[in-house]
């Protein structure tokens, strides 16, 4: 099947649903506990495993973490623990003590940040359970070779991230249950969706509005998850798609809601691979 003439329409539900699998082993739904009290739970945004160089951790958008969101005190003198959701369920309670936060980038505009986080998590006990729990995907990548590969006009995309809207939790005595739903959204890449801003890239996807998209009444929540690129094989005689291989392109931070479209604006490749990192201590 020739890539450029590709719509969402030919992508089998069947290759949705298990790439959306395969990508869970990297995302996280991220919250706190206020003060450290579990009955304080608040859920803040997406995000997804990432290494950099030696360090290990979660790369997120910074406004999940501090205004216009809350005010989350991580860090030696924090309070907050972070409650990271991986897949199937599996929660991680870490410390403030236990991880570092790295404001790669402070936002300047609402529109066009830059709006990027890094936190990284020590070595240690909770840094071995994600290890467990999930896989670290590598920055330590060449982005011109990352974009050469899949930032091709007609490349198959996947938003991923935790609507907020599906969030739901319930508190019993001394039991509190928490419901999430880990979402994958795809889209092509086209023509005009990828734009440059001070020196920043950043995407534009167009979500699928059609009645059978099931897209939620809002995107809050996806800030910070991750956009991957997807290469795939077909057999055209069975009608059957194989994911082949797959790279993270960017980092969702802003819904943009038009009269007939609905966009997620995110940061793109030479910004999460090369650009963020710049002014890391």
């Amino acid at each position: 099947m020739d890539a450029k003439n590709l719509t969402i329409k030919d992508v089998p539900p069947e290759f949705m649903s298990e790439t959306g699998r395969t990508l869970a082993d990297y995302s996280v739904a991220i919250g706190i506990w206020e003060d450290g009290q579990a009955k304080k739970f608040k859920p803040i945004g997406s995000g997804v495993l990432v290494r950099k160089g030696n360090r290990l951790g979660i790369l997120t958008a910074r406004h999940c973490l501090h205004r216009p969101g809350p005010e989350v005190r991580l860090g030696t003198m924090g309070c907050d623990v972070l409650c990271a959701v991986l897949q199937r369920g599996r929660t991680v309670l870490i410390k403030p003590q236990d991880v570092i936060e790295h404001p790669l980038a402070t936002p300047k505009s609402l529109e066009y940040g830059p709006d990027l986080a890094f936190i990284e998590v020590l070595p240690g006990d909770r840094l071995n359970s994600l290890k467990a729990y999930g896989s670290f995907y590598s920055l330590d990548k060449d982005p011109a070779k990352i974009a050469a590969s899949f930032g091709k006009l007609g490349t198959l995309l996947a938003t991923i991230g935790f609507p907020g809207v599906h969030y739901d939790t319930k508190i019993d005595g001394n039991i509190i249950r928490h419901k999430i739903h880990h979402m994958a959204y795809y889209f092509i890449l086209g023509p005009g969706d990828v734009c440059e801003r001070d020196n920043w890239d950043y995407i534009e996807n167009q979500c699928d509005i059609s009645p059978s998209s099931e897209l939620p009444s809002s995107f809050k929540g996806m800030s910070g998850g991750p956009i991957w690129g997807l290469h795939f094989e077909v057999d055209e005689k069975n009608e059957v798609f194989k994911l082949t291989e797959f790279a993270l392109l960017g980092i969702s931070f802003l819904e943009i809601v038009e009269t007939d479209d609905r966009k997620i604006r995110a940061h793109f490749i030479n910004s999460i691979y090369d650009l963020a990192w710049r002014n890391l201590n």
